[in-house]
């Protein structure tokens, strides 16, 4: 009897092991599935500073986010030789002409941050890849994209005068640099003039058109400044040749628009006029005329509801329409407003921020929408490289817009949020704020190793019931009845005895 209810023990616990291992596949499954990288892993690479110039230097860093302990980096950084000089790196790396290769290590980190000194040579736009591996408590393939535009502070685009004048004749009004526009009146005996000019910048080139010989009338010679980035300005004079006979006389003076009036700005040069009156013109989404105080006199603006924006309108001497232009933090320095206009609606492009920043995985980089060249953010995914994210004002606030490069369109988007640059960290406390830090990574191994010993202590208890009950049967047909109708699929009785061989036996004994 011993025999059989110890083999009756130990094919239970055959079949509480068996489920157990059963439960250990399915936890190991489960916590091999998330020693796979997230999607919470990312490349980000970031530009300081995001548009250097000529000869100056400029760091490229490059963060790794591998959402799991890494103990080692290898991966390349490409770039545009013709643009950009490599210099140094923070981590092990060597190269050049074109391509560095870094190996840095680590001891445990999640995050790397890898930065790489490069010099700016020429101006010009050199692609930034970056692409290799990380490797430790898992496996992440290294990779994103931006571009790096370098300008050439040596062509600021000056395309002014520093001087005008004539051999024969008097200009009117007196020259300015930033008047184009001007007359002069020489007698009939004069039958050629010359003209002198001389660039603002000296690197500029000056081209004098129109013919020398003055006929009788009005003669017009231009001069076209050009800056070395190509912008040109064109200077204009009308010189009016006198009949025979005919006496010069003293010119009338046209009205000059140069001297320094309340409603006036000179921007590069330019005399600007500042709107008095806003009736008439199309105010961005949300905003309204009013009139702010400059230079003691009352002029005319356009201002949001909570006054994040107040946009002046200036029209150029040789401009026909007002345009928008907002100041400085030093309250004298206008700018342009940067905005476009799809449909009926204004949206005003705007700065980040400087607590703010993007979400992890987005990168800054360039996109002209409209008249202006606008910094926007882009996903690593190739697939989305005609897609740029842009924080704009429109209507009574703020928030990014997706726009489309290949169809020119701009759409609203809600998911893409700015997060906290100078959060704090959250303070190491009970056990829920320490779980709440970890990657979702590691929240499923944490969930899987307390699944798995939960249900290994269960089924310690369940053995130990077993046994226990097993152990309490005192009475043979008792145990043989509960053995074949709970609890088990089946017990093999091993002593080598039938029912009816027991009682013959037992008879025999009896007798």
């Amino acid at each position: 009897m011993k025999t059989t209810r110890l083999n009756a023990v130990i094919h239970c616990v055959k079949k509480i092991f068996k489920k157990a291992a059963l439960l250990i596949a399915a936890i190991t499954l489960i916590i091999s599935a998330a020693a796979i990288p997230s999607s919470a892993a990312s490349t980000v690479i970031s530009f300081n500073p995001q548009k250097p110039t000529v000869g100056q230097n400029v760091t490229i860093t490059v963060t790794v986010n591998a959402g799991f302990k890494m103990y080692g980096a290898d991966f390349s950084v490409s770039y545009n030789q013709s643009v950009l000089e490599y210099k140094s790196a923070d981590c092990a790396a060597n190269g050049g002409g074109g391509v560095v290769k870094a190996a840095p290590t680590h001891s445990g980190e999640t995050k790397g941050t890898y930065k790489f000194t490069f010099t700016a040579k020429t101006a010009g736009s050199s692609p930034i890849n970056v692409s290799g591996g990380a490797y430790g408590d898992g496996e992440y393939n290294i990779g994103a994209s931006a571009t790096l535009t370098v300008s050439d502070a040596a062509k600021p685009g000056v395309a002014t005068l520093k001087s005008l004048s004539l051999s024969e004749g008097t200009l009117s009004p007196a020259f300015s640099s930033g008047r184009t526009s001007y007359t002069a009146k020489v007698k009939y005996e004069v039958t050629s003039c010359k003209v002198f000019a001389t660039a603002t910048d000296g690197k500029a080139t000056v081209a004098v058109g129109g013919k020398e010989a003055l006929a009788v009338g009005k003669n017009t010679r231009t001069v076209t400044v050009t800056a070395q980035n190509g912008t040109q300005k064109t200077y204009t004079i009308v010189i009016t040749r006198m009949a025979e006979g005919e006496k010069t006389g003293e010119e009338s003076k046209p009205e000059d628009n140069t001297s320094s009036t309340d409603n006036s700005a000179v921007i590069d040069g330019v005399k600007y006029s500042i709107a008095t009156d806003l009736s008439g013109f199309k105010l961005p989404n949300g905003f309204k005329a009013t009139t702010a105080s400059r230079g003691g006199a009352e002029v005319a603006v356009a201002q949001d509801t909570d006054a994040n924006f107040t946009v002046y309108y200036l029209k150029g001497e040789n401009s026909e329409s007002y345009l928008p232009y907002i100041l400085e933090a030093d309250g004298e320095t206008f700018k342009k407003l940067k905005y476009a206009t799809f449909g009926n609606n204004t949206y005003i492009f705007a700065d980040i921020p400087e607590d703010k920043s993007v979400p992890d995985g987005f990168y800054p980089s360039s996109v002209k929408i409209g008249d202006f060249d606008i910094t926007a953010y882009k996903s690593p995914d190739e697939s989305l490289s005609d897609f740029y994210y842009t924080y704009c004002f429109f209507d009574k606030g703020f928030g990014f817009y997706r726009y489309d490069s290949a169809e020119g369109v701009l759409q609203r988007s809600p998911e893409f949020k700015l997060t906290d640059t100078n959060a704090e960290e959250p303070k190491s406390g009970g056990f829920i704020s320490r779980f709440g830090s970890l990657s979702s990574n590691a929240k499923i191994i944490v969930i899987g190793i307390a699944v798995l010993i939960i249900g290994a202590v269960m089924l310690v208890i369940l053995l130990i019931r077993r046994v226990v009950k097993l152990g309490d049967y005192s009475d043979d047909d008792a145990y043989d009845r509960d053995m074949f109708t709970g609890g088990f699929d089946s017990v093999t009785v091993e002593d080598g005895s039938t029912g009816a061989e027991e009682e013959e036996n037992t008879e025999k004994i009896t007798k």
